[in-house]
Parts: C-alpha cells; structure tokens; sequence
C-alpha cells in the first residue's frame, strides 16, 4: 500500500510539471525531424558527368554508339525502392566537366574515348586492338568519389563484356548477412534516437529526486518509514512510464517520415524498460552530487551530453579498448549502458533480430544499472540520509 502511495505522488509530480514533462517527450521526436530534413529520407546517389567522344561505327547496316548505349545503361540502375543509384549529366568541353568537379556539384567525370565502339566491336570480331581507354576524374577529398567510380567501372566492364561477348573468368557474388533491406543514413540514426528519448529521463528523474530533498519532504518520506527500495522503486517506474511514452512518440515520429522496422515492436519495448532503469540509475549518482534543481539544469547537462554523444549514436567513437571478455573487445564507452541500448535497438530494428540475439547488451545494461544503482544508493544516502 505504501509503495502504490509513493507510485501515486511522484507520478502526480511528475505529471503536474507538464512543461518538463513535454521538453522530455518532444526532444527526441525533434531529432528526428531535424535528421530526417538534414540527411533526408533517401538512399544515396552519386552525380557523374559524361564526356561522350565516341564516335560510333556502321554495325549490320546501323549506326552503333557504343558510348551513349552505355550512358543509356547506367541510367537504369536503381535501388530496391526504384531510386537512381546514378545521376548522370553530359558535357561537351573538358574544362567545363572538371569545374563542375571542383565546385563539387558532381561527385566524376568519366571521359568516353572517340575509338569506344570501333574498339568494342573489333574485339567481338575476334581482332586483337589496343584496349581503350575510359577514363574517370575525381577529388578525393569527396567522400562520394570512391563509390561513383566503382559504380562506373563495374557497369563498364560488364557492359563491354556483353557487346564483345568476352565473359569474366571469375564472378563475383555477395550474400546479405541478414534479412533486412538496404539501409540508409536516416533508418541508421533512428536506434540512436530512440535511446536519445531514454536519456532525456535523467533531467525527469534525477529532478524528482532532487525535489525530494531540496523540499525537504525526505526528512518526512524517512519518519514515514518508507524504504529506500520502495521509493526508489517509485521513482523507478514513473521514469519508466514517461520513457516508454517518450520511445512510442519518438517511433511514430520515424514511422510517419517514411521508417521501417524490420525487428519486433515487444523486443523494442524491453530494451525501453531496462534502458530506463539504466538512466534512474544514473540519474540517482547524478542527484546525489547535486544539490538543486537549478544545478541539475546547469552541471547536470554535463552528464546528459557525455551520454548523448559518446554512447555513439551521433557519431563514431574510436575504439579505445579496456580489456577483453572471451573474443569481445571492451570499450572506454562500453561503461555507459546507453551504448548497449543503441547497439541492441539497431540489431533489433535494423537488422530483424530478437531478443536471443542481444542477451549480451541486454546483459550489459543489467549489471551496469545495478553498479549505478548501487553507487547512487550509497552517495545519496551518505550525503542526503544520514540523520542529524
């Protein structure tokens, strides 16, 4: 009875600062608005100027353009959801193609040689000519530089072994990992974003916490007989209510911009519970070393941001390795157990996995919150408990 009595007054506290209440909800949807219009919801393409001299041959009584045949080729490969891979412009003049390069409005510029056809067909007549020569211009200070060239080339390659009917004597084949569909940047950051709502719960719970002392309602909490596992467990599972509000906005937020999960919505919903717990957890050391609200709303945003960005949802973070569990690397940010909550949302959303696929994530947050736990258990009450 008495645990439901302290469940009913931090929800109503909680529930009653209704501006907190909406920072905390709308954060994380924010984000994903703001990666969704900064990245955009598409797959990624590569711009490649076309510098076409070839000039064609008489093949079985027609004109043959072994060059606009292939611009014509590349034209055509897409992405499973129909997206052109390429996007292809032609130019007449060199100089004009390679200032277009180096103002970075193109990722390449392949140059078709004025002997491609003639070369292509004398090679499927069985003559022995001079290989052509297709040459590409690119900046390899763009990032995209690497993949357009590769696309060029392969799609050349295979192009001229079907008009000279020389087959490769090798072929090459992929095999997908998983079941789960091509991912693009957007879908990649939605884990990241999701655990982003999780952490928004430190200013909520650390704050109920906070309240509680600087109030002084902790004095009367403590005559009351209360336990420190019955308030804690209060707390523990408001926070956890809020942070599954927060992770269901968050979701239908991606989901309304076009975001599709290819994983279980109750495996979802577990990662949620204990990655919350994980952030009470936190958010009790933190609390302990506060004494106000206002710190919490200052100092307490060093904490918050050491968890958003070096979790490494916002970005990559280098591995700096501690020691080794079996063949498993541990990082320095394998200490936070949001690291853990972005890794198993993204097997589980991404990449079609189940709960039996992350038991060592799941695992990590456990016994990291139960550390925390215990740390903040014992620097509140050392600071804030004792009598006197």
């Amino acid at each position: 009875m008495r645990l439901l009595t302290l469940l009913k007054k931090t929800m109503i506290e909680n529930f009653r600062d209704w501006k907190i209440l909406i920072l905390i909800l709308t954060f994380a949807p924010f984000f994903v608005f703001l990666m969704y219009f900064y990245i955009g919801y598409t797959t990624e393409t590569y711009k490649v100027v076309f510098i076409n001299s070839d000039q064609g041959v008489m093949a079985v009584g027609d004109s043959f353009n072994a060059g606009q045949i292939l611009i014509s080729e590349m034209t055509e490969v897409t992405y499973e959801d129909g997206t052109n891979i390429l996007v292809l412009y032609e130019e007449e003049e060199m100089a004009k193609a390679l200032k277009r390069l180096e103002d970075k409005s193109v990722d390449l510029v392949v140059e078709i040689p004025n002997n491609f056809s003639k070369t292509l067909m004398d090679y499927k007549e069985g003559k022995k000519p001079t290989p052509v020569v297709v040459k590409t211009y690119g900046d390899p200070a763009n990032t995209k530089y690497i993949m357009a060239a590769a696309w060029c080339d392969s799609i050349t390659y295979h192009y001229a072994a079907s008009v000279t009917g020389q087959e490769s004597p090798l072929e090459l084949q992929a095999e997908s990992i998983s079941r789960s569909k091509s991912l693009n940047d957007f879908s990649l950051y939605v884990p990241a974003l999701l655990a982003l709502a999780v952490m928004m719960l430190m200013f909520t719970a650390a704050g109920t916490i906070i309240r509680e002392k600087d109030k002084g309602t902790i004095i009367r909490l403590r005559i009351s007989n209360m336990t420190t596992f019955e308030w804690l467990s209060a707390v523990s599972v408001t926070q956890i209510i809020i942070g599954l509000l927060a992770i269901g906005l968050t979701y239908l937020t991606a989901i309304s911009l076009g975001y599709q999960s290819s994983g279980s919505l109750i495996a979802m919903i577990v990662i949620g519970i204990l990655s919350s717990l994980s952030i009470v957890a936190i958010s009790l050391v933190v609390a302990a070393l506060l004494r106000s609200v206002f710190d919490l709303m200052t100092i307490g945003c060093f904490p918050f941001f050491i968890l958003m960005f070096f979790s490494g949802g916002m970005f990559p973070i280098p591995p700096l390795q501690l020691f080794v569990v079996g063949e498993r690397p541990i990082n320095i940010n394998d200490i936070l157990p949001t690291t853990h909550s972005i890794s198993a949302l993204g097997k589980i959303l991404n990449y079609d996995s189940g709960l039996g696929d992350v038991v060592f994530e799941i695992g990590a947050i456990i016994i990291l919150s139960f550390i925390y736990f215990t740390a903040g258990v014992w620097l509140f009450t050392k600071r804030h408990m004792r009598a006197g």
